[in-house]
């Protein structure tokens, strides 16, 4: 219960950053760079700050540990800002439900790399899950999908997509790998490249307007900085208690019910009765997976 408890707080915060994002209101892609760039460092600090209070440190290297890190640094990078354009400019629980397929990654890799076996009613959850995903795609309402699902958004959320399910792999490689003895130590450099990475394409996007688009900002990227820094730091903390064929699938479908929810209280987002039936097996799929 508690493994499951946590995957659901990580789902919330997670939506968190979604919503501070959302709701905030500014030139997208033009402060982007620098927004997703103050996002990172502050993700950053959490896990420095969490080093120091479990470790007694701030950061210990290894060099092995930087092939991984880096890899997670470039997938952090373009999920970050292309997940903030993504919101931008398209629906809120549609961008949400995309990323949740990211966990397909996780899964595959828990199946096929890592040799995970998991009990009858499990496989029978993680199949209610994908069902359903596919329930609640979004509904076609004349004039209002087509306004929503544009080119600029599907390439946005694609790439944010793969990139977003490749970090979840890249965080388990990595804690099988050093036995998760340098979780905080990849999340740091992971953050660390991403925000320069970020910077620097900001420098370049905004010039003489540098200031400006980094004040833009403010305490909206500060708080969506924490609230990712929380939210990863509770998925590599379920990561040890879970294997990930059943970690992802919790995570997809407390995602599902929760933006269902923030959907309806805060963006005013209509669902038809088949994507309530959808939001209905997510939640019978939750319960399956307990057994």
């Amino acid at each position: 219960m508690i493994p499951l408890l946590l995957a659901l707080l990580a789902s919330a915060v997670s939506l968190t950053e979604g919503i501070l994002i959302k709701k905030r209101d500014g030139a997208y892609d033009k402060e982007g760079f620098c927004f997703t760039a103050i996002v990172s460092f502050f993700s950053m600090l959490f896990f420095v700050a969490k080093n120091l209070i479990t470790a007694g440190r701030a950061f210990s290297f290894s060099p092995e540990l930087l092939p991984y890190a880096i890899a997670g640094g470039l997938c952090y990078a373009s999920a970050s800002f292309l997940t903030y354009i993504a919101l931008g400019c398209g629906s809120f629980t549609l961008s949400m439900l995309i990323l949740s397929y990211g966990g397909l990654f996780s899964i595959g890799y828990g199946l096929f790399f890592l040799k995970e076996t998991v009990s009858p009613f499990a496989m029978a959850g993680i199949a209610a899950i994908l069902v359903s995903l596919f329930l609640t795609r979004p509904a076609k309402r004349e004039g209002e999908e087509k306004k929503k699902v544009t080119l600029k958004w599907i390439v946005s959320i694609g790439i944010s997509f793969v990139g977003s399910g490749m970090l979840g792999v890249l965080m388990r490689a990595q804690q099988i790998r050093f036995e998760t003895a340098h979780d905080n130590d990849f999340m740091i450099i992971t953050l660390a490249l991403s925000a320069l990475l970020l910077f620097i394409a900001g420098a370049v996007r905004n010039k003489r307007e540098l200031g400006s688009a980094i004040r833009a900002g403010g305490i909206w990227a500060i708080l969506a900085g924490v609230s990712n820094g929380a939210t990863n730091g509770l998925s590599l903390l379920v990561n040890t208690m879970l294997p990930l064929t059943l970690v992802s699938p919790i995570r997809a479908g407390s995602k599902i019910l929760l933006s269902v929810l923030v959907s309806l209280l805060l963006f005013r987002e209509r669902f038809s009765p088949r994507q309530l039936v959808g939001v209905g097996m997510g939640t019978a799929a939750l319960v399956l997976l307990q057994f």
